[in-house]
């Protein structure tokens, strides 16, 4: 009879245990503003790993005077993608951030990060920081992972944010 209570107590623990961990690997699922502050990012569970897509972007829409890139008025395309047959995909609603893993302590790695400004790939890594209400996101060459770039984004709601209320029309709501 104590073996069956030994036994219920460990499962029990082992159960628990499992859950904390995937709580806080799941730390860094929301929106972020990243620091130019034109658009929001939403990172999000995709399989057993995480990605990320653009959710809103300010002004989306070619100005008069890039008529060489696109239509006035319409919506970005993503004109800068090595393959051609991605030119024509919108940038809103892209999925540019994928395959991380969580590796702990609020580090994800060995995931791909699409930089739709240039049209290239990077390989990547971010941190959850601040209990998830700031990600570090780091893009690196992948031949040469020392040289890189580092964002801080805000996560959305956060305490951190000018106006956490913010839509995606990038006005506040009151």
């Amino acid at each position: 009879m104590n073996l069956r209570i030994v036994f219920s107590v460990w499962a029990l623990v082992l159960l628990s245990s499992t859950t904390l961990l995937a709580q806080d690997a799941d730390v860094a699922i929301g929106r972020y503003l990243p620091p130019e502050k034109d658009s929001v990012i939403e990172i999000f569970k995709c399989g057993d790993k995480y990605c990320g897509k653009t959710v809103c972007i300010k002004d989306n829409a070619y100005p008069e005077k890039d008529k060489d890139k696109g239509i006035p008025g319409t919506p970005y395309l993503d004109h800068n993608n090595e393959d051609p047959k991605l030119r024509t995909r919108p940038n809103l609603g892209m999925v540019f951030i994928t395959g991380f893993d969580y590796v702990g302590e609020g580090v994800y790695k060995n995931g791909r990060i699409y930089n739709p400004r240039d049209g290239k790939t990077y390989c990547g890594k971010f941190t959850a920081l601040e209990g998830g209400n700031r990600l570090d996101l780091k893009g690196t060459l992948c031949s040469i992972t020392f040289i890189g770039k580092t964002n801080s984004w805000v996560k959305l709601g956060s305490t951190n944010v000018d106006d956490p209320r913010w839509d995606c029309t990038f006005k506040s709501k009151k």
